[in-house]
């Protein structure tokens, strides 16, 4: 089963005291690239959130977003209003502004200029039992998004098995033009070969030398026979439980190397026609494998 790299994942937790939400997201990439947001004070586990993703997904450019809220709505980043130095600072600036008969209103600006209007809290234990519960929702999320990106590869094997469907028989019409018109082009070769040569009487030897090395030139059975191989471990692949996206890519590169031999070498319209037609579908493939791991 093939899995797709697009993916969303989101989970949610509420408890008596906070609110966790994760969520999700990764779109194509040729490596492993994780992108951790967290909470201020638990940044510092983002490595422990990458080597837990490594279990879900292998490649692909994946964004993690962790938010915490408390449940009365407050960020939960350490902080804390400390009340009791708000009133004493609003109860002092309002002396202040009595006793020196100051113009122009209290404002909010006025008491963000003491550092202590805020407190860090930092329970440990409170902190530790937020984190556990920060990873059980992670995995919620992950499961939801891994679930996704089954669904996909789902939907693109489909898509993808219908294309090397469509190029195995574009290789089987071009094996039955080159049956059909091999004795055709026996007779053109040898009439090619004799006026290369210049001679009525050629030596049969000679004659079928320089036939056989032209035949061999002309000939597409290996390159249709490698096709045909190539085709079939790619939809082999597809099936397989472990990642193959750059297998299918490989195995792309190869097939497109097979249709430039047989469009080079066979000098025929419709077979030149059907070769275009192959490379059009590999392009096709090609652009659906690059959204799979």
């Amino acid at each position: 089963m093939i899995t797709s790299m697009t993916g969303f994942g989101r989970a949610e937790l509420k408890q008596k005291e906070w609110e966790i939400l994760a969520e999700v997201r990764s779109v194509n990439n040729r490596f492993f690239d994780v992108q951790v947001k967290l909470p201020k004070q638990y940044s510092h586990f983002e490595h422990e959130i990458k080597e837990i993703i490594k279990d879900y997904a292998l490649r692909g450019r994946i964004n993690i977003f962790v938010n915490l809220k408390l449940s009365n709505g407050e960020a939960v980043n350490g902080l804390r209003i400390n009340d009791e130095a708000v009133s004493s600072y609003l109860r002092l600036l309002k002396k202040l502004k009595k006793r020196y008969k100051l113009s122009g209103r209290l404002k909010l600006d006025h008491l963000l200029a003491f550092q202590d209007v805020f407190t860090y809290e930092d329970d440990p234990q409170f902190k530790e039992e937020i984190w556990e519960t920060i990873k059980n929702t992670l995995h919620e999320a992950l499961k939801k998004f891994v679930e996704m990106r089954q669904n996909e590869g789902q939907e693109l094997a489909k898509d993808l098995i219908h294309r090397i469907r469509l190029i195995e028989e574009k290789v089987a019409q071009i094996e039955k033009i080159c049956e059909s018109r091999h004795e055709e082009e026996l007779d053109k070769l040898k009439q090619r070969v004799r006026e290369i040569v210049e001679d009525e009487n050629v030596d049969d030897t000679r004659l079928e030398t320089e036939i056989a090395l032209l035949i061999n030139r002309m000939d597409v059975t290996e390159e249709c026979v490698r096709f045909k191989s190539h085709n079939k471990v790619f939809l082999s692949a597809l099936e397989s439980e472990e990642p193959v996206g750059r297998k299918l890519n490989f195995l792309l590169q190869e097939m497109t190397r097979e249709a430039n031999t047989i469009g080079a070498k066979a000098n025929n319209a419709d077979i030149s026609h059907l070769v275009v037609e192959i490379k059009e579908e590999v392009e096709k493939v090609r652009e659906q494998v690059q959204n799979i791991e």
